[in-house]
């Protein structure tokens, strides 16, 4: 079977019509549904606070009496399907009707310029291939000038990698070559990398445990690990609706120059929670060249003053803890900050469908738009139809292919089986949201 029989969905539409609160006219179901999961947004009646109350009511009853969650039928169901649905999930919408031969599957087709979203399968639309906000294009590049710390030291750097790893083997002296030309702005490692790479190409660089004192990382090899470009700004961004606006905080000390990443804060080391200890070889006016940074995974940019020099850490074992370029208080999003070029309208803009149509009428969309936004308000994301017909109108601006919808309807004489298919489920239908309000 495929997802585009009705027997595959047939379950799922019954289960969303059971599971509804009572009196509901229309239910739905919009969201993605993979391989192994499924996630969406439920709604009744254009509504989704009566079913997380019905949930809540449901599930204390399944408390008491030892039932079955009111979730769990339509799990089954979406288990069912996701069994059935490609890796990188099939984005759908599913309407339960009080008439069941109104039930509709709409399966949707994305074109790569539609990026999905946790709450919408249309979250955003990329009107330039591979774009990415004006932060995540900026770079830094080493200061004319620019002198490693007092503290720098390559000869204590080989002696430290002898005594703490006495089996290793250093990379070959090309292979170090390689990673310095690849580096941009003719950017060239400092004297102390060069040591740590000829000394141990890979492997663990650990100290005895100590109170306060810095514990060792695991070396990032030159060649073939993934954290080599984990922290470069294409590899931290995820969505324009997420990282418009985002941006580094600058150093109050001057250190470590604002950015999102750079291939120029060279990883070194990893302490294995997704953390990397990287050389800047790039730092701010006040810094120091080779300084050492840590670079956050939690964090979506920047990097944080860590030590003036890699013999520091090493011999000295004290990582500085504040310093940060990436912290943000606790009242703003990660990776957000003031900066010099604020998020431009020009480039990027979140709007509803409607507001959207209105801008398209008008022709007022601006031809420097590089993303779209769909879902202005994630805690209350638009009809998937109204998000469809808005970007379609925007790729077709664009010339770009569009979002293509196939639609599954129930087979005549096919009515649902369960207690909906009931005499009395069909002498009394189920009431509209008028008769709710009203008690007809």
């Amino acid at each position: 079977m495929s997802l585009t029989e009705w027997q595959v969905w047939e379950p799922f539409v019954d289960a969303l019509r059971r599971s509804a609160p009572p009196g509901t006219g229309v239910s739905e179901f919009a969201g993605t549904v993979g391989a192994g999961t499924w996630d969406g947004t439920y709604l009744d009646d254009g509504d989704a606070a009566d079913r997380r109350a019905h949930y809540r009511e449901a599930a204390r009853e399944a408390a008491r009496t030892g039932g079955r969650g009111p979730k769990a039928e339509l799990d089954d169901a979406l288990r069912a399907i996701a069994d059935l649905a490609p890796e990188a999930g099939q984005p759908v919408r599913v309407v339960a009707a009080a008439d069941p031969d109104d039930d509709v599957v709409e399966l949707v087709a994305l074109p790569p310029a539609v990026v999905s979203g946790p709450v919408t399968p249309v979250l955003e639309v990329v009107l330039e291939p591979g774009a990415l906000p004006a932060r995540y294009r900026e770079t830094i590049t080493p200061p004319p000038g620019g002198t490693p710390a007092a503290s720098a030291d390559a000869e204590a750097v080989t002696r430290v990698v002898a005594e703490r790893m006495p089996d290793a083997v250093g990379a070959a002296p090309e292979e170090i070559d390689e990673a310095e030309a690849a580096l941009p702005d003719g950017a060239r490692l400092t004297a102390e990398v060069r040591a740590l790479y000829a000394a141990a190409g890979s492997g663990n660089l650990r100290f005895e445990p100590q109170e306060d004192q810095f514990g060792g990382f695991e070396i990032v090899p030159l060649r073939g690990s993934f954290l080599r470009e984990a922290f470069l700004p294409a590899a931290r961004f995820s969505t324009w609706t997420d990282d418009a606006d985002t941006s580094a905080r600058a150093d109050p000390a001057g250190r470590v120059q604002s950015a999102v990443g750079s291939p120029l804060w060279f990883p070194v080391g990893t302490d294995g929670a997704g953390n990397v200890w990287a050389a800047d070889l790039a730092p701010g006016p006040e810094g120091h060249l080779g300084q050492i940074v840590l670079l956050d995974h939690e964090q979506r940019a920047g990097a944080t003053y860590r030590a003036e020099s890699l013999a520091a850490l090493l011999v000295g074992r004290r990582a500085e803890a504040g310093g940060s370029t990436s912290r943000q208080p606790e009242d703003e999003p990660a990776g957000a900050g003031a900066g010099p070029h604020p998020p431009s309208d020009s480039e990027f803009l979140s709007l509803d469908p409607a507001a959207w149509a209105e801008r398209l009428d008008a022709g007022t969309v601006p031809t420097t738009l590089k993303a779209a936004g769909l879902v202005p308000d994630r805690a209350h994301p638009p009809a998937l139809t109204d998000a469809i017909a808005a970007a379609n109108r925007l790729l077709k601006l664009r010339g770009q292919p569009i979002i293509e919808v196939t639609r599954l309807t129930r087979p005549a004489g096919d009515r649902p089986k369960g207690p909906a298919s009931s005499p009395d489920a069909e002498a009394a239908p189920r009431k509209g949201l008028l008769g709710r309000l009203f008690g007809r």
